[in-house]
């Protein structure tokens, strides 16, 4: 990559307005145009970002044709990452697409095999692992304090009530929720392989989803594991817990959601009660978006490969993928060892 990354922004809308907002601040980051079918997002871009008329675009064939760019981000509603995706890819340019790179397992396998084949690094923005309370709790569980965890509770769900694109959307929790779940739980216990799991998925009598807006689920990893796993959009409140217990004691996370770091911390060690523990004293304040480009642009010079390439991001598809067949099938779905999800766990070696 050369000294200053030339961008072309894909669908610039409330994500995309964050993720600029971060990169204002990158030396090394230069946005040379933006694409998107609303002209009121493409205005306040060009204004926020100091863009001229001539480099906003409603067609994305048309910036690649005429902008000189090095990267792509892409925003667009999930369904259309792929497709996107593939057209940058193409064109000989380093795609950064949103999560998930693709709402279909065999469309994003197709998609590091095009990278992989054009030589070019494909990203996937996941940023919630850079969240304060997942890196505090990263780093305790590092000090060895709980032991070796075996039994984890993770429950996030939220009162999204006006869905927006995700109305219609066919598996709304999993594909733009347990992303991010997997992903930050990955980035605490990176050991961790998924082994098998089931999906139970529903709709409160209250909800605006289409689809499934509900999970409860139960994921085996390999060496042992367990995880009850509860996610949604409907709740009639915001549900935040993370628990891992080990064997030595347990560690409780509580919150309001897991894009809002207000979190209290408890620890108790094996036999005795929970107690309040400050996990985050002496942490500086930091902003997730700034420490995922940090990271990402290393790994476009040379550095080691991350969490968000395309290859290494397969192992969530893969379970999100095999959760969505557990749905159908009322059974565990085998993750490792299943040959559909080859591509995934070779990655991850």
């Amino acid at each position: 990559m050369p000294d200053k990354i030339r961008m072309i922004a894909l669908g610039v809308g409330g994500v995309s307005r964050g993720m600029l907002s971060a990169l204002r601040d990158k030396r090394w980051h230069e946005l040379v145009a933006a694409v998107d079918v609303s002209d009121e997002a493409l205005a306040r871009t060009a204004a926020e970002n100091n863009l001229p008329r001539s480099a906003l675009y409603t067609d994305l064939a048309a910036a690649l044709d005429e902008v000189a760019a090095d990267v792509v981000m892409i925003n667009t509603p999930s369904e259309l990452h792929a497709q996107g995706a593939e057209a940058v890819l193409r064109a000989g340019l380093t795609p950064l697409v949103a999560k998930p790179m693709s709402n279909d397992f065999n469309d994003a396998v197709a998609l590091t095999r095009l990278a992989a084949e054009k030589g070019v690094k494909l990203g996937v923005a996941q940023q919630m692992r850079y969240r304060r309370h997942y890196l505090s709790v990263a780093e305790f569980v590092a000090t060895g304090a709980l032991g070796e965890i075996k039994q984890i509770y993770f429950l996030s769900a939220k009162p999204r009530h006006q869905p927006r694109n995700l109305e219609h959307f066919a598996q709304p929790v999993l594909w733009d929720m347990s992303c991010h779940h997997l992903d930050s739980l990955f980035s605490i216990l990176p050991q961790l392989v998924p082994q098998a799991v089931i999906c139970d998925g529903f709709r409160p009598s209250w909800t605006v989803y289409d689809s499934d807006c509900m999970i409860n689920g139960l994921l085996r990893f390999q060496g042992g594991a367990r995880m009850l796993y509860h996610a949604g959009y409907s709740t009639q409140s915001s549900c935040y817990e993370l628990r891992l217990e080990g064997a030595l004691g347990a560690l409780r996370c509580r919150g309001i959601h897991m894009s809002n770091d207000a979190m209290a911390y408890e620890f108790a060690e094996r036999g005795a009660d929970f107690a309040p523990i400050d996990l985050e004293k002496g942490r500086p304040p930091s902003q997730p978006w700034s420490l995922f480009f940090d990271q990402w642009h290393d790994w476009l010079n040379g550095g080691g490969e991350g969490h968000f390439s395309g290859g290494r991001n397969l192992k969530v598809l893969a379970t999100i993928d095999a959760a969505i067949e557990s749905l159908s099938r009322g059974a565990f779905v085998q993750v490792a060892g299943n040959p559909r999800y080859q591509a995934a766990f070779e990655a991850s070696a």
